[in-house]
């Protein structure tokens, strides 16, 4: 994980609890992912952000003009940011709150797509084993995946698969020295 400044997770922390419970969770997540991907793929809005010849308000404006469409909540968020000394620390906001995201997330890996019932059920179950709760689940669909399904968290990996139970089966067997 990567190291923010205190103030900067103590805020992400926050707005993700506020967030979580006003039920605008993923929705905000959306936005901040769709940020974060256009501000790295546009090097001179960073630079911009940090040069210290360019006024706060100038930045402010460009913030502005950059993030009017976004929700209330992301725009309260992102405004808590830019600084009268000049410092925009925008992107790290925007990773430190995606990190908290990322770390209370599933994600089930399986070959067809599930229903919320089945993923709801798979996700009780691994709450249930890891003693943790997770806020929100995804289903990602890999045809690669024969049956079973993986799931994934910032912490965990566990493989239900198919395919990995045939490769446990298959180093037991060879384990055991019997030949074919």
């Amino acid at each position: 994980m990567v190291k923010y400044h205190k103030d900067i997770v103590k805020e992400a922390s926050h707005f993700y609890a506020k967030a979580k419970f006003e039920g605008h969770l993923e929705q905000v997540t959306n936005e901040l992912q769709a940020i974060l991907a256009g501000i790295q793929n546009t090097s001179t809005f960073r630079q911009m952000m940090h040069l210290e010849h360019v006024s706060y308000d100038k930045k402010l404006s460009v913030l502005e003009s950059a993030f009017g469409h976004l929700s209330k909540e992301t725009q309260e968020y992102i405004a808590t940011f830019p600084s009268e000394d000049g410092s925009m620390n925008i992107v790290e906001a925007l990773e430190a709150f995606l990190d908290i995201y990322n770390a209370n997330k599933l994600e089930i890996v399986s070959a067809i797509p599930l229903t919320d019932e089945q993923m709801d059920r798979i996700a009780t179950a691994f709450q249930n084993k890891t003693h943790k709760e997770y806020d929100s689940w995804v289903n990602t669909v890999d045809p690669s995946v024969i049956g079973g399904v993986q799931i994934k968290t910032k912490e965990y990996l566990l493989d239900g698969t198919i395919a990995n139970k045939l490769k446990q089966f298959k180093e037991k067997i060879s384990q055991t020295g019997l030949k074919r």
